[in-house]
């Protein structure tokens, strides 16, 4: 019978009702609201429970509204015609003071919707919501602060552009100036400035141009035609400086090691050899070392008799970047 009335293959009487209500200790409205009305009528019929009259001087304020439909509606409509009367009140500003309703809280024996088992009866303004909104891992709804519809089309993420003739669409950057053009800088591709070893280049001659934008030249002291591009070999200077990467080497041969020891990269003829290599003072010895990045290597001794001479500093690293790159980082 029960699944009968729940599936809606049979009406519930208003005996059915009454049991309900008894056997889940609630309100006769709580199961029917339809069921509640009639019997509210058919109790206002009767001589035994006839209501009591109201005073001769109250007066229905509402002529329009039919005083007997408003207050034969059941609990729950009740509520919330309150709730609009009091929006209302508000929303005119009448200066009427209302009072805020007691928080409801769900009964001791309301069981939640997830325990229930199949076919039975549930509470749903007391049930807990099996069914969220809210999924975890989607960004905001628009009603908790998150972009509408019309706001994300139009907002797209930024990401680079794989169009022909379109460089980037990540975001606009500084615009060069109109006089700020390109500046060749020779490269000297057989001359090797040693990541590791000591290296001897037997020739220095040209081989190519490389263009940089002349403003950069500038900002780092290279421009004027006082720039060289040569490369490192070597990994002693690993990660900042790659083996085979292009290094832009500004020359100034009057740098002492005082000059150097403020920190920079540079270019260092080590008895005839060729390095790439910061210098610092060692803690131990209080002597000045070309040092490299990479710890595998040890520092090389720059007061000992032997000739050393700082060719220039280098400002810029260029190089490839390899397959594995991914693999190579590892978050702290």
């Amino acid at each position: 019978m029960i699944y009968q009335h729940i599936t809606g293959r049979r009406p519930i009487n208003i005996e059915a009702a009454m049991a309900y209500a008894e056997g889940f200790k609630c309100s006769l409205a709580d199961i029917s609201p339809r069921l509640a009305m009639e019997a509210q009528k058919a109790a206002s019929l009767s001589p035994e429970a006839a209501a009591p009259s109201p005073p001769s001087n109250a007066v229905w304020p509402f002529p329009d509204i039919p005083e007997d439909e408003v207050r034969a509606l059941p609990p729950a409509q009740l509520s919330a015609l309150q709730g609009a009367l009091a929006l209302a009140i508000a929303q005119l500003n009448l200066g009427i003071k209302v009072s805020l309703p007691p928080t409801a809280t769900p009964p001791s024996n309301v069981v939640p919707l997830r325990a229930h088992k199949p076919g039975g009866l549930v509470d749903m303004d007391h049930a807990d919501d099996a069914f969220p909104m809210h999924i975890v891992g989607l960004p905001p709804a628009p009603w908790e602060g998150g972009a509408t519809t019309f706001q994300a089309e139009r907002n797209p993420k930024i990401r680079l552009s794989t169009q022909t003739g379109v460089i980037a669409n990540v975001g606009p950057g500084e615009p060069h100036a109109a006089n700020d053009k390109f500046e060749k800088v020779p490269e000297l591709a057989e001359v090797r400035l040693a990541a590791g070893d000591g290296i001897e280049n037997h020739t220095e001659d040209q081989t190519g141009m490389i263009q940089f934008r002349r403003s950069f030249l500038r900002a780092v002291g290279a421009d004027g035609g006082k720039a060289r591009v040569v490369y490192a070999k070597g990994d002693s200077m690993e990660p900042v400086i790659r083996d085979g990467a292009a290094l832009l080497v500004v020359p100034n041969e009057s740098l002492t090691l005082q000059d150097v020891a403020t920190g920079g990269v540079y270019a260092i003829n080590y008895d005839g050899k060729m390095l790439v290599k910061t210098v610092a003072k060692d803690e131990l010895s209080g002597r000045w070392v070309a040092r490299s990045f990479n710890p595998a290597y040890y520092d090389i001794p720059l007061e000992n008799g032997t000739p050393v001479r700082v060719l220039g500093q280098v400002v810029w690293v260029g190089a490839r970047l390899r397959d594995d790159e991914a693999g190579q980082w590892v978050r702290s």
